[in-house]
């Protein structure tokens, strides 16, 4: 992922907060914000790696991502297997959460990786590049950039 200072960086099913709070580290004067539907793993990140104004964490429904239009320069989202209408729903979400200049990227299962591709095109989302693959094949980081709204 592309980082810069200043960025603000969402985290879409950031679990504990693990590879948040490695983003924020790697990234000077970043404000970095990770959601997750599970309360249970909100709270250890938040015991373990909050502070306050710079690295944050809270719960979401799963539909609408609780933070501003236009507020994050990039997105990362780690993407569970979804019905096609709820990746839709999710990709037009994490558009709806970009800067018009931003970056989004996304951490899926390669059998999702055409599915995952209609609904980022649906969303608005351009440039789909595929940026590398796991050891075992199974996952992949696909980059896409915000697009007209």
């Amino acid at each position: 992922m592309r980082l810069q200072a200043w960025d603000r960086i969402l985290f879409v099913e950031c679990g504990d907060g693990w590879i948040a709070e490695e983003c924020w580290r790697r990234a000077a004067r970043a404000y970095v914000f990770g959601v997750d539907r599970s309360s249970r793993q909100v709270a250890a990140a938040r015991q373990l790696r909050q502070v306050p104004g710079k690295l944050e964490f809270d719960t979401w429904d799963g539909s609408r991502l609780p933070v501003p239009d236009s507020g994050f320069d990039r997105v990362m989202a780690r993407c569970v297997p979804v019905a096609p209408g709820d990746a839709a729903a999710l990709m037009r979400e994490v558009q709806r959460a970009l800067t018009p200049d931003g970056d989004a990227y996304l951490l899926h299962a390669v059998s999702d990786a055409a599915h995952l591709g209609r609904s980022l095109a649906r969303a608005g989302l351009t440039d789909l590049r595929e940026l590398g693959r796991s050891d075992d094949r199974s996952r992949m980081l696909t980059r896409a950039r915000a697009g007209l709204r």
